[in-house]
Parts: C-alpha cells; structure tokens; sequence
C-alpha cells in the first residue's frame, strides 16, 4: 500500500532487509478471533466495514509492528538478502489474555499440565515458536538465532522468556537489565520466580534466595533469576502502541513550543497508586510518592496506613508530609483530562507500574520533562538515539534520573536544576517526541496516511528510529558492512538533524 499511494515510508532509506516469517496460525491468525475490547490489535473493523486505528491492548504494538514490517519496503522474500529474521507471535496481545484467561485447561504442557501459570504458558509458547523456526527452516542454525527478532511485551515479558530465546534480539517494553532479577509482579499468575523448577527447567538458573528482603514482603528464601531479562548492547525497549487520538493534538499544538509558556503545575502524576495492590508493586515506588506527596486538603478514608490487597502498612501512612503547592500525585483522571494536566506540568513522575509504564512517552508528548525514578532499567529507544546515529538525542538531553531511594528528594533535584537547563530539557523533549510515536502504520487510505505523516515533525516517527537502531544491530552481527560516513549523514539526514538532506536525498516524496 505505501507504493500505491506514493508515500514509502521515510525507513525505505535504510539498506536493512528483514525476512519475515510465515508462522503457524496457532501462534498468529487463528488468535485474532478471540480478540475483544481489552485484548486487541491496533486496529478494528467498525460496523460499517472500515478499518480503524484504535487503543487495542497495553501489547498492541505485536500486530502494529508485524502489520507495518509486511507492508514496508524493508521488508525482503529472498532470505538471501536478509539481515535479519522477524518472528511474529501474538503471545502478550492475545494468547495471555484471554486465551489463556478462558481456557478450561492449559494449551501448552501436555497432560501433567506443566507450566499452569500464564505466563509459563507464555514461556511454553514462545519455546514451541522457536521450534518450529529451528525446525521447519535453516536460518536459525546458521547463526544460533542472533539475527532473530521476537516480541516480548507483556508486563515483565523478557524475564519468562525460553533459553532458547536469549541469543535472539527482544524487543520489549521492559528495560530491566538487573544481573540476578527478581518478579515484581502484584499478580500470582504473572510471578515467573513462583516456580523455580520451572524456571531451572525452562529459562536459566536460580541465582539464590533473595538478598535480605523485598520491601512490604517476608524474604522466604524467594530466588532470584540467573538470567538477566534485558541485554543492553543486544535488546531494544519500544514505546508502546498509543492510537492517534492520544498524540495528534499535542503534536499539532503551537503552544506547547511557544517561548515563555507557563505550566501551573510543577510535579505531576496520575495513574494507579498501588492501594490495592500486593506490597512491591511498583517497588512501592507509586505508594511511596502518594504516602509523601498527596494534598493534605483532600479528604481521604484513613490516614494512619496505606489499605491494599494485604492488609494495611502503616510504614506507608499517606502523610503528605513533602506536599507543597504545585505538586499533584493523584489517581488516574478522567478520560480528556489526563492529556491536559501532561500539557500544563513542568516535570511528570515515571514510576513503573506492574512491569513497565508508558510514563515516560506520556510526559514528552506532551512536553513535559520526565523524571525517572526505577532502577536497573533501560527506557523507551535508551541507546536507540545513538545507535542511529544522534547520540545528542539521548536521554540526558531531555529527561531527568533519580535512584529510587531519592524518591523523598525529588523536589529537591527539581528546584536545583537552572533555568537555562530546564529550558533546554523541554525544548529537547518537544524534539525527540516524534520518536514515541508510531505515525508511519499501515492506512488504507491515502488521505488518512498523509495526514498522520504530516503530523508534528512530518515522517519522523519511532518506525523510523527503530530501523535505523536494527540497522546499527545487524551492523553489529556483520550482517551488514560497517557504518561509512555516508551512512551517518544519511542516518543524519533522515531523522532532519545538522540542516536537513543534506548530500543524501529521501526516496520520500513530497506530498
């Protein structure tokens, strides 16, 4: 479709070639018919027929990535000419829910019913989607599955994943690169440590009991991973899908540039503060941000403990003792408002959530700057900017990170930081906030594809610096030659830095 309307996508300028496997139904298409409201693709057909981009699933970006891999000139049938291998597999998106949810008996195991647990039936899934590519075709053996790209999104996706995966490049939302990881995980049945049979068995070796003890949780000699769940150098953390409806305004706003704009809040977030969770969601992060920074004028049920799903902590009693004017840590708010209050802050609070947050991408859409505040983890494209070529895109230019335990100074590193420097933070998130986006997906219709394109800074997008961050990958593996200084300036010129084109010219045309 990107030929017939005339618009390739601005990645058509990399020289990477990536196969695609045809895989089983079972672990694809066949899938799609248990779809639903909160377990969907990115998209929908509507009652008349037309297709639709909508919110879909927190994993949504499964069907969104593998939908715009098959329609992209990247995309190559020679397997000679590949770089690297996709491998689709719907396993966050769907298979874990409901699939998985509704069935009366595990699909994957066998009789004994081995491995009950979702996300060990994840891990059963995923090891029998490996193989069949090692099986059925001989790419795999030629080089052990380093030039393999899987999807791993689910909460804490990575951590479950099959041994046999671990050579390959995941891609994730879950950045946690701990050496000996441990589940953090408020649902039972998404604790990949709760059996360490299983895990022995299936992903790598225990590294012991835990050290100590997890925050809110008795130690009970609960192991520790001994295979780290994210690889940095290797694997890749990708934004997760969010429909149009959530970024075309704030990327087509003048305002949020404009010169002087004043934001009424100094340090925002929304979202769900743990209450009744298990202790450790979060790493009692989001607990401990309520308990230090809720408004004292707002009524509230109890004040001598946090109520959750086991009981009450008195350790995190919601004393809003740092609270001042301008902070403002509350739940989720209504639908409309959420985009708003990102608009009119300053900084905005990324803490995780069961797993990953989407935080991060939500602050800088919408020009806010993100403060992170989660150890042992790598951020949405962290590392991506370099890779592609414009390590002045990174992080440090336009977020800001404390350890965990800084959580009570945080308006302390706030009100530290110069104005110039803040200044030149959120001009910096404004920058690179085409990159948490995905514009560059498949439309059916030309005039619907033009006008996502052409939102915000026209063609850049996050299809955009992923490819060139799997180009820089298969660079790595030798799969391609190594970068030339063409290369970068070409690199250079499709992401619009140092001027524009440059000497390198896109195959995008105008329209």
């Amino acid at each position: 479709r990107q030929e017939e309307q005339g618009m390739p996508s601005a990645a058509a300028g990399s020289p990477l070639r990536v196969y695609v496997y045809e895989m089983p139904s079972e672990f694809t298409t066949a899938l799609l018919q248990y779809r639903g409201v909160h377990s969907a693709p990115h998209r929908e057909t509507n009652v008349y027929g037309a297709s639709q981009l909508v919110q879909g699933s927190l994993y949504a970006m499964e069907t969104a990535l593998h939908e715009w891999l098959l329609d992209s000139r990247l995309r190559t049938a020679d397997t000679a000419q590949a770089h690297l291998f996709f491998v689709p597999v719907y396993v966050s998106s769907l298979y874990l829910w409901p699939i998985h949810g509704a069935s009366t008996a595990p699909l994957y195991g066998g009789r004994r019913h081995r491995g009950a647990t979702r996300v060990q039936q994840a891990t059963l899934m995923l090891r029998a989607a490996a193989e069949y590519v090692r099986s059925a075709l001989p790419f795999w053996n030629a080089s052990g599955g380093a030039d393999h790209v899987w999807m791993l999104l689910h909460d804490e996706a990575p951590c479950f994943a099959p041994r046999e995966l671990r050579p390959s490049l995941l891609l994730t939302h879950y950045g946690y690169d701990a050496r000996r990881p441990l589940s953090w995980s408020s649902y039972a049945d998404d604790d990949w440590l709760r059996s360490p049979a299983f895990y022995e068995e299936h992903v790598g070796p225990l590294a012991g009991p835990r050290e100590g003890k997890r925050e809110g949780r008795p130690a009970g000699g609960r192991p520790r991973g001994g295979a780290a769940c994210f690889e940095r150098g290797k694997d890749l953390v990708l934004p997760p899908w969010k429909p149009p409806s959530f970024w075309r305004a704030p990327l087509s706003d003048p305002g949020l540039a404009a010169p002087g704009r004043r934001r009424g809040t100094y340090l925002f977030f929304a979202g769900e503060l743990g209450a009744k969770r298990l202790p450790g969601y979060s790493h009692d992060l989001r607990q401990r941000a309520e308990a230090l920074f809720c408004d004292p004028r707002e009524p509230r049920p109890r004040r001598d403990c946090l109520e959750h799903a086991a009981g009450c902590r008195s350790d995190l009693a919601p004393n809003c003792s740092l609270w001042r004017p301008g902070v403002r840590v509350v739940p989720h708010v209504r639908r409309g408002g959420y985009g708003a209050a990102l608009s009119d802050s300053t900084y905005c609070l990324a803490l995780p959530g069961d797993g990953w947050s989407s935080r991060v991408l939500d602050a800088v859409v919408h020009g806010c700057v993100p403060v992170i505040v989660q150890d042992e983890s790598a951020m949405f494209f962290e590392g991506a900017f370099s890779l592609a070529g414009a390590p002045e895109l990174e992080y440090s230019s336009f977020s800001l990170r404390l350890p965990e335990a800084e959580l009570p100074r945080v308006l302390e590193a706030l009100d530290a930081v110069a104005a110039p420097r803040l200044r030149a933070m959120q001009s910096a998130a404004l920058r690179v906030r085409d990159y948490f986006v995905y514009k560059d997906v498949y439309a059916p219709y030309r005039y619907e594809r033009k006008a996502l394109l052409a939102t915000g800074r026209p063609r850049q997008d996050g299809f955009l610096l992923l490819a060139l961050a799997l180009e820089a990958r298969a660079r790595q593996l030798g799969k391609l030659p190594p970068q030339t200084e063409e290369g970068r300036r070409r690199n250079r010129a499709l992401l619009e830095l140092d001027g524009g084109a440059g000497e390198w010219q896109s195959p995008v045309r105008e329209y």
